[in-house]
């Protein structure tokens, strides 16, 4: 039915079987109304279904078909069309079944009183489009809000309105449903209490009231919330309030957006620029570490290389020959911290070879005794002989971390460090067995303080690298993280067991092998010999001195320089002067790798051999595409020096 607003004149259909009565009504509304008329209600029903009828007047009493039966198809088949009854009295009955079943809008009584008829047709019209413009209204409300609904659960943040009375939820988007974890009809009419602890409620009802009060948004960076099934959330929050015409608070909006990945991001961030920060470090340090190696394995050399020498010509059993091997056990021992300076920094290869554990372990706790304060007593259990196949760096790193993170556990720089060794066979049928571990058989090492323990919370990080509790320029967090990584690289495992206030055990097992290590005295007549000319180059004096001293004992014709230019020269003026030659590698004028080079030009099958205390622009690799036959690492021993000359001799002769 086209909306009556919308026409020039409403249309009337007017049914009665009484010819005047037609004829009287179009007479006097013609000139108001579009009239139809007809004379039963079969003509009716056909000039509804032609023709776009706004008001039906039918008589009750007709032919055929009653106007109450009219009235009733009428309003089946056009329920928008204003229905009114022209009755008598005697028609009362009728009337009022009409009207009860909804029938007919109104009625009028005869005989016609044409005024009161066109009053109640405008009454009705009037009332008419006000429904029909409330129904209009009504509709775009409920679009407005479908398409606001709509826009509000797409959005990905959270979005809640509350009340601003008593603040429970009146709104809630599907996002902070998700986020939340309930249902949005079980958050409406509820408020914060209802689902987050007091703590929370009364923090997010604080700023609740401070927006209602203060009447301006406020931002919230940051804040943690409680969720049903994902834990503690981070979220961005900005509440608003919302304000009627008179500028008195009747919501408050929020809007969040949950950034606990974003926070999670910036941490590790954060930790990746630390760790970065820390891989400088180490760098630097391992460039000084370079620096210092190269310097001091010189000096090593000579330390080493000359009481070797003295042992050979001492009296046995002397008490000069204890005080050469003193001597000489030292600067073996500072090569080996050399070599783990180098380890730490990553710039040493590292060579596996049988080790016995004891050994090691008793001179790593020397060196710790001697660091530590003589309030922290250390007590040692070292009963196994067992071997392993290490690197003795990697076993005095262990000793030396393990030892020094216990004693920085204790408290008041005193207490007890229980080193202890002990050896283990792990059977396939021991259920309780260390994780990963083969059945077999395992060294086991134990260190334990009396210190303040290790919480629950740190226990899971410890062994992760540049994991501290140290105060800052106290530790790296490196120590225990090395540990763990030598351990596992061997096939072992190392766990550690604590309690707070009762001090930690760490527990390491390595696998152990079959063998034993015979270290029989090296003296000249044991190492090999023989009596080829050989020119030795070094800018140090001392390890050129050292080197012809010990070559020329085990029969060699040998030549020294310091200077590398006037090598190059004496070379050049006589090359078959010489059989093997051995340089340094870092000299002044003319490095020993550029020198090598220069002498092949000269003559190709010249064996050589490179000295180096550390350099990194040069390696194995890098000297064997020189064409150097061998690189030697400083310190230089007899032994060391004994054995490459003769190998490489015996190749270039091969």
């Amino acid at each position: 039915m086209t909306p009556i607003t919308s026409i020039p004149k409403v249309r009337i259909l007017y049914v009665d079987d009484d010819i005047e009565n037609l004829n009287s009504f179009k007479a006097v509304f013609r000139r108001i109304y579009d009239v139809h008329l007809a004379d039963s209600a079969q003509q009716a029903l056909d000039i509804l279904r032609k023709t776009d009828i706004h008001v039906l007047i039918t008589d009750q009493r007709m032919p055929g078909m009653t106007g109450t039966e009219l009235l009733e198809r009428a309003a089946a088949l056009y329920p928008d069309i204003l229905r009114y009854m022209l009755t008598g009295f005697s028609d009362f009955d009728p009337l009022v079944d009409a009207i009860n079943k909804g029938k007919l809008l109104g009625y009028f009584s005869k005989p016609i009183d044409h005024e009161f008829i066109k009053s109640r047709i405008e009454e009705g019209l009037k009332r008419h489009y006000l429904e029909l413009k409330n129904q209009i209204l009504l509709e775009e409300i409920r679009q407005n809000e479908i398409f606001l609904t709509a826009i509000i659960d797409n959005i990905p943040d959270m979005i809640f309105v509350k009340d601003a009375e008593n603040l429970s939820f009146v709104r809630f988007n599907r996002a902070g449903e998700t986020l939340l974890g309930y249902p949005v009809e079980e958050m409406i009419g509820k408020t914060d209490y209802d689902f987050f602890s007091k703590e929370e409620a009364d923090s997010y009802t604080r700023k609740d009231r401070e927006v209602l009060e203060t009447k301006q948004l406020i931002e919230i960076p940051e804040e943690s919330i409680q969720t049903r099934f994902q834990g503690w959330r981070w979220l961005h929050t900005k509440k608003i309030p919302i304000l009627d015409a008179d500028g008195n608070p009747l919501y408050l909006l929020g809007v969040s957006r949950d950034i606990t990945e974003y926070r999670a991001m910036q941490e590790n961030e954060k930790k990746l620029e630390a760790q970065l920060r820390q891989a400088q470090k180490m760098e630097a340090i391992g460039t000084l570490a370079g620096g210092i190696a190269h310097d001091f394995n010189n000096i090593l050399t000579s330390v080493i290389g000359f009481s070797d020498l003295a042992l050979g010509f001492v009296e046995k059993g002397s008490e000069l020959e204890g005080y050469v091997q003193e001597v000489n056990t030292a600067g073996n021992r500072a090569k080996e911290l050399v070599k783990q300076i180098l380890t730490v920094a990553r710039q040493s290869k590292t060579e596996l070879i049988p080790v016995q554990i004891s050994l090691i372990a008793k001179e790593a706790l020397k060196l710790i005794r001697s660091t530590l304060p003589t309030t922290i007593d250390i007590r040692t259990s070292l009963d196994s002989r067992a071997i392993i196949h290490g690197d003795p760096t990697h076993i005095h790193q262990i000793f030396m971390n393990l030892c020094t993170n216990a004693a920085q556990a204790l408290e008041s720089d005193s207490g007890i460090i229980t080193v202890s060794l002990s050896d283990s066979k792990l059977d396939p049928d021991i259920k309780e067995k260390p994780s990963d571990l083969t059945p077999g058989d395992y060294i086991t090492i134990t260190v334990t303080d009396t210190g303040k323990g290790i919480s629950e919370k740190d226990m899971e990080f410890i062994f992760e690298p540049y994991f501290t509790t140290k105060e800052i320029g106290t530790g790296t967090g490196l120590g225990l993280s090395v540990v763990h990584g030598i351990v596992k690289s061997y096939g072992g495992d190392i766990s550690v067991q604590s309690e707070i206030g009762h001090g930690s055990t760490f527990t390491i097992y390595l696998p152990v092998i079959k063998t034993e290590i015979r270290r029989e005295p090296e003296t000249f007549d044991t190492l090999p010999a023989g009596n080829e000319r050989v020119l030795m180059i070094d800018d140090e004096p001392a390890i050129a001195t050292l080197c012809g001293e010990i070559l020329t004992h085990l029969g060699y014709k040998v030549t020294t320089q310091t200077n590398s230019i006037k090598a190059l020269e004496m070379f050049r003026h006589s090359p078959n002067d010489f059989d093997l030659v051995i340089t340094d590698m870092s000299m002044p004028n003319m490095a020993g790798d550029r020198l090598a080079a220069e002498l092949m030009k000269i003559r190709p099958d010249i064996p050589v051999i490179l000295c180096t205390g550390y350099n990194k622009n040069i390696s194995e690799t890098l000297a064997a595409e020189i064409g150097i036959r061998a690189l030697l690492m400083k310190p230089l021993t007899k032994t060391g020096l004994a054995k490459t000359v003769r190998n490489v001799l015996d190749g270039a002769s091969g």
